[in-house]
């Protein structure tokens, strides 16, 4: 174009017949000035739209992350769960920070009102959602094993094959055979997907923060190893119903134990039997097993089932009393006794009664 018809556009342009560069320079900054603030005001809207929470008042959005799962796999997640509403800018924020590596698996759960920066703070630190597992006291192992997989956190077979490997016992130095006894009984918080071996470690974790110097040393008062006083704490978790009974219940068997006697103890004869969900016939009574209390003085070969931290502490600490003898009293009591004939007496009123 030439020069002089430029310069007539510009002139019609503008509504004048004399060209005025500062003017055209000046309209051209207000130009400029007024896409710059657009352009801006686009990005914080942007910004405050992808950046701030995605919307309040709803219910928190559950994401399961599968293991192995790349920051782009995550991204796409969070994007089809309506957790956040920009790829662009999650991979950003990731690739900013540098965590693409360190988003965790797991399941999650988002709260609606959570900004992005938060939600990726979460994956990074893993806090995923946990779920209760309640392991009652007097449990045995396989109990546990099949509570474990009715909760839903994996099978029964695969917690007692860990639960029967010797790293455990030689890990945290116990006698016996098996874990029998040291699982400490609690309300746990597990992870979806948490091993076997992980609650099994968390349990006897536990056992050892909860057994003190102090128990170690009432146990040699007793003339016992803290072996012993588990197992005679888990019999006593076995008979006792009545909390206040429990020191009553652990004096009998200290009675009986200092006089040699046999403990009779219908609940180690149950267990040495794989524990039948049945009562026990005379025949039970005879038959010989590690655990038959009624044929071998002393203690059994071990623990029968996961005392609580009360049993343990009636083991160690029993009242002093003349008694050698109790049964059941019906409400889930006990009557006590000094002489066999007067047990007899109270076992003959007991027959009576459920008869």
């Amino acid at each position: 174009m030439e020069p002089t018809k430029f310069n007539q556009l510009i002139k019609d342009w503008l509504g004048s017949d004399q060209l005025n560069w500062r003017r055209i320079v000046s309209h051209n900054r207000r130009v400029a000035g007024t896409l710059f603030c657009l352009m801006l005001l686009v990005i914080i809207a942007f910004y405050i739209y992808n950046v701030l929470p995605v919307q309040k008042g709803y219910q928190p959005a559950l994401v399961e992350i599968p293991k192995g799962s790349t920051s782009q796999i995550i991204c796409q997640k969070l994007l089809d769960s309506g957790v956040i509403r920009s790829s662009i800018l999650f991979k950003f924020y990731v690739h900013w920070r540098g965590t693409g590596t360190q988003l965790k698996a797991g399941r999650y759960e988002f709260d609606p009102s959570m900004t992005l920066g938060e939600i990726i703070d979460q994956l990074e630190k893993g806090q995923v959602v946990l779920r209760q597992l309640v392991i009652p006291e007097g449990l045995t192992v396989k109990q546990i094993a099949q509570l474990w997989e009715r909760s839903e956190f994996g099978s029964a077979d695969d917690f007692l094959s860990e639960a029967n490997r010797i790293h455990w016992r030689r890990a945290y130095d116990l006698s016996g055979d098996s874990l029998e006894g040291y699982l400490f009984p609690e309300t746990y918080w597990l992870a979806d997907g948490s091993s076997a071996a992980t609650i099994i470690e968390t349990m006897l974790e536990y056992f050892v923060e909860r057994w003190s110097p102090e128990m170690t040393k009432k146990a040699e008062n007793l003339g016992m190893s803290p072996a012993e006083i588990i197992t005679l704490a888990s019999i006593i978790e076995k008979e006792a119903q009545v909390d206040k009974e429990r020191e009553i219940i652990s004096s009998v068997y200290h009675n009986r134990l200092r006089k040699g006697w046999k403990l009779d103890a219908d609940p180690t004869v149950l267990y040495g039997l794989g524990n039948p969900s049945r009562s026990l016939t005379r025949l039970d009574l005879r038959t010989d097993t590690p655990y038959n209390t009624y044929l071998k003085k002393g203690l059994p070969l071990g623990p029968i089932c996961n005392p609580g931290h009360a049993s343990i502490m009636a083991a160690l600490q029993p009242v002093q009393t003349d008694f050698f003898y109790f049964v059941a009293a019906g409400d889930g009591s006990h009557n006590f006794s000094q002489t066999l004939a007067q047990h007899q007496r109270m076992v003959r009123r007991y027959r009576r009664m459920v008869r």
